[in-house]
């Protein structure tokens, strides 16, 4: 039985309502036991001083490489891509990060507990991902396929002169996986011995299991995974999604929860030359579900923040903002019942901070994980009592 951890003090943000201007926060056996406005505290609970301080659900990043494309190496650590054939939906994120990575030490310092870690867009069908705690718990395996459309898969396989070279290439190689996929569900229950390794991680997505996560930056392509999954009635998600703002009403009508990001890099890129910060506060209007993201190692971690505060600079409500970094970004993932806002029996993931995150100065003072401190801000500043 792990002791009693009480956060005393401090303006809660809960995403369940309004935030409370003080409270305690009750943890114990790694969930929320409860959030009160008074108590009195047992003597034997430990008690972590948040007066003044600014209390969060931990924050969450639903499209990332962390670990995959590990920092300060080249190709001993790029484990990200399988570039030999467009479609790979059989490798698995799971099986070729490194939580010792450094990458992992800034996301939890930044106040990132939960990441959505995928394989890369070199391939039409990329892989699995995998949901994981920055302290390298796994959380839901897969949690999705991996897929992509426009500039990437076309400069991979058009280099080595193999299909596809062209959007049209792109598109026939998705949907021509999907229909094998049908044709090996319909094999697979004619005999119950046959089994196709590549096949099967496909299978889930006819099933429900996990939605497939489309990277698509221009309109044109946003589009085309639209309507390449309507076609076969899959549920999946827009991953960058930034021309978004150019069908923000098709997105709406069709449900279509995107990441958006990273909206703060360069235009490194032809695809992304039409990127603009303003996107957000135009899902915001339109009603589409969205949430920030860095794609780490483009950008990092710390700069999930830079992205909302950019955002809110730019019209988008601080509200949305912050839900753009927890609890929607948890619906996107179908972890709201575990993770992304401060509420009885969620994971007790925290982070406390010296100032609201929308102040640029503001620090994260200490994560907790599961109840247990992860990190603490080398000044405490006396947040101990």
């Amino acid at each position: 039985m792990e002791k009693l951890l009480i956060l005393k003090g401090g303006k809660i943000f809960t995403m369940e309502g309004k935030p409370l201007d003080e409270g305690y926060i009750i943890i114990e056996n790694g969930k929320i036991d409860d959030i009160r406005d008074k108590m009195e505290i047992p003597a034997e609970a430990d008690v972590i001083n948040a007066q003044g301080k600014f209390i969060y659900p931990g924050f969450i990043d639903i499209h990332v490489h962390t670990g995959l494309w590990e920092e300060g190496a080249n190709v001993e650590g790029s484990d990200g891509n399988e570039m030999v054939d467009p479609v790979t939906p059989h490798v698995r994120a799971i099986d070729g990060i490194n939580f010792h990575d450094d990458g992992f030490k800034e996301a939890i310092s930044s106040g990132l507990t939960t990441l959505n870690i995928m394989p890369g867009s070199a391939n039409v069908i990329g892989g699995q991902g995998v949901i994981a705690k920055t302290i390298g718990e796994i959380v839901l395996n897969p949690s999705g396929i991996k897929m992509a459309l426009g500039e990437n898969p076309k400069r991979v396989y058009s280099s080595q002169k193999k299909m596809p070279a062209t959007r049209l290439g792109n598109a026939f190689i998705m949907r021509k996986a999907l229909q094998d996929t049908l044709n090996y569900i319909q094999k697979k229950g004619k005999d119950r011995h046959y089994f196709d390794f590549k096949l099967e991680p496909l299978v889930g997505l006819f099933e429900g299991k996990y939605p497939a996560k489309i990277h698509a930056h221009r309109e044109d392509d946003i589009l085309t995974a639209l309507r390449i999954m309507k076609e076969f009635g899959i549920k999946f998600t827009l991953e960058h999604s930034t021309e978004g703002h150019l069908i923000a009403d098709i997105l709406a009508k069709e449900c279509i929860p995107c990441a958006l990001g990273p909206t703060i890099s360069s235009r490194i890129k032809q695809e992304l030359r039409n990127r603009t910060i303003e996107t957000a506060k135009v899902y915001e209007e339109k009603g589409v579900l969205f949430a920030f993201v860095t794609d780490f190692p483009v950008i990092p971690h710390y700069a999930l923040f830079y992205s909302a505060q950019m955002a809110v600079r730019r019209g988008l409500s601080e509200e949305t903002a912050l839900k753009a970094m927890t609890v929607n970004s948890a619906k996107i993932l179908g972890l709201e019942d575990r993770v992304g806002s401060l509420k009885k029996g969620k994971d007790a993931d925290l982070v406390i901070t010296d100032r609201e995150v929308f102040d640029p100065r503001f620090k994260v003072l200490m994560t907790i994980i599961n109840g247990k401190i992860v990190y603490e801000h080398k000044t405490k500043e006396d947040l101990f009592i």
